[in-house]
């Protein structure tokens, strides 16, 4: 006994191929366009991630003030992330050349934000800041967790952020923020 009438076999492979040729069709969606721009497109299409060339991870921290400060606010400015803390040797080296790069770049298109990754209280951070006249945002990050979404193994570590919020550079170790390498690069950026 067959399952299948062999007269049957034609016509049922003919439906069955015609079905999954439809099924793998997909309708193009329609678009307008003009109403989205390269722009928008590209952003849409890089993920966050530390690394260079993808879109820095979001985050809100606070200031040592208490105020929440969100790193999508500073999207059209070129912004400098600097990972630190008030007992790591190195970075205490590097502060008086950031202050010199904040004075030398400060202005409406250019940023530097300092994650603290201190696990003490902001008060002893900003005893800290105050003592070093740090006059650049400190953000507190007590619990370390930003650290981690960075990838930061090591401290300092900084991200040169491009004015779509873009990591340009990522740099492990103290560096002399006021060189004309690193002036360069950011002027570069400014100017995009």
């Amino acid at each position: 006994m067959h399952l299948i009438n062999r007269r049957w076999i034609y016509p049922l492979t003919v439906v069955v191929i015609i079905s999954v040729f439809l099924i793998g069709c997909k309708k193009k969606e329609k678009t307008n366009p003009g109403t989205e721009n390269a722009e928008t497109r590209t952003n849409q299409n890089i993920k966050e991630s530390p690394e260079e060339g993808f879109t820095a991870p979001g985050f809100t921290l606070q200031n040592l003030n208490g105020s929440p400060v969100n790193l999508g606010d500073f999207r059209g400015k070129v912004v400098l992330l600097n990972f630190w803390a008030s007992w790591c040797g190195p970075c205490k080296k590097e502060i008086p050349a950031l202050k010199r790069l904040y004075q030398v770049r400060k202005g409406p298109d250019f940023e530097i934000l300092a994650v603290s990754l201190d696990r003490t209280a902001g008060d002893k951070v900003a005893s800290f800041v105050n003592a070093n006249q740090m006059e650049f945002p400190i953000l507190l990050n007590p619990d370390g967790d930003m650290g981690g979404r960075y990838w930061v193994r090591g401290i300092p570590t900084s991200f040169l952020l491009d004015k779509k919020g873009i990591v340009k550079w990522k740099v492990v170790g103290g560096k002399e923020w006021d060189g004309t390498e690193v002036l360069n690069r950011i002027d570069q950026l400014l100017s995009e």
